[in-house]
């Protein structure tokens, strides 16, 4: 029955998005590019932006009627995740668009709220880690435990630091949603093989990034705007989280945490030796400054993320 409902939620999804585009076109709801981006983007100034206000809200919505058939409290957990990271998403595009410039929230302002609602997930539902503080270890029986203390520094480090490399990653038409398609569909077979979590948890997760997808594929119709990208690394830090296999995101999740360290080491080694290691960080604009398509760096960086998924999923 969740099925029905499931796809029935997602109908309205689909039909949503064309009236959203044309409203946000309608009301020059629209991405503002950076000076210091690509030349290449230029085109896309005014692609209607905030997609995720479509989206995310349908990953929410899937998720509590799995939890109200299948009664499993992960629904909730990530339900909620979704949701508090796609508002601090939200605030930034919203300021964006006021302001009528690519910069909304400032970079430290979007850290605290990252940190704050990370804290408040944590008291809220530290039920969901069981009061069990552990990672399993990929590939072996190991288990790695931590003192209460030092996990709940790691659990709002993960989860700041994935919204972030979600966000980062969110450069190119169908970059960022492709990804987390193949990360999360991965990270969630992960759990229900070795961890007996509910099947229906792909589907309520993904399904509703597919049909984003298909409005932004490249030429994109719509972009997800940071209320999608930091709802996307929201998600995915709640499921590694419910299901101890944190370690695990370092496989699934590596085209997230490769374009993070592509920013720090092009940040760090420009303040300490005055030279860029990158044409242009995130990685995937150094590629387009070397004349890669920008559908084919969108696809490498895909195939790059399955072939490290299923590795995880060998483990």
């Amino acid at each position: 029955m969740e099925i029905f409902y499931g796809i029935l939620i997602l109908g309205i999804e689909f039909f949503l998005f064309p009236i959203f585009i044309g409203w946000a076109r309608r009301k020059q709801f629209g991405q503002y590019i950076r000076p210091e981006g690509p030349d290449l983007h230029g085109y896309k100034q005014g692609t209607p932006t905030a997609g995720g206000i479509i989206f995310v809200p349908t990953v929410a919505v899937l998720n509590l009627v799995g939890f109200l058939f299948l009664r499993d409290f992960v629904f909730v957990y990530v339900a909620i995740a979704a949701l508090l990271f796609g508002l601090i998403g939200f605030f930034d595009d919203f300021s964006s668009i006021l302001k009528k410039e690519a910069m909304g929230l400032t970079a430290k302002r979007k850290f605290m709220l990252q940190l704050l609602l990370s804290v408040v997930l944590l008291l809220f539902f530290e039920n969901a880690v069981n009061g069990n503080f552990f990672w399993y270890v990929p590939g072996s029986d190991f288990i790695l435990r931590f003192n209460r203390y030092f996990y709940f520094f790691v659990y709002v480090f993960l989860f700041t630091g994935f919204s972030n490399a979600t966000n980062l990653t969110d450069g190119l038409d169908g970059l960022a949603g492709g990804n987390f398609i193949v990360s999360a569909a991965f990270t969630i077979l992960i759990a229900v093989l070795k961890f007996n979590a509910p099947v229906y948890l792909i589907f309520a997760v993904v399904l509703p990034v597919v049909v984003f997808l298909f409005f932004n594929a490249k030429p994109a119709q719509v972009f997800m705007g940071d209320t999608g990208s930091l709802a996307l690394g929201g998600i995915l830090s709640a499921i590694a989280t419910y299901y101890h296999i944190e370690l695990f995101l370092i496989f699934t999740g590596i085209v997230f945490i490769v374009e993070t360290l592509s920013v720090i080491i092009q940040v760090s080694s420009f303040k300490l030796r005055g030279k860029r290691v990158f044409l242009m960080s995130p990685i995937h604009h150094h590629f387009e400054l070397k004349k890669w398509p920008e559908e084919n760096i969108t696809f490498r960086f895909i195939l790059v993320g399955f072939f490290f998924s299923v590795v995880a999923l060998m483990l």
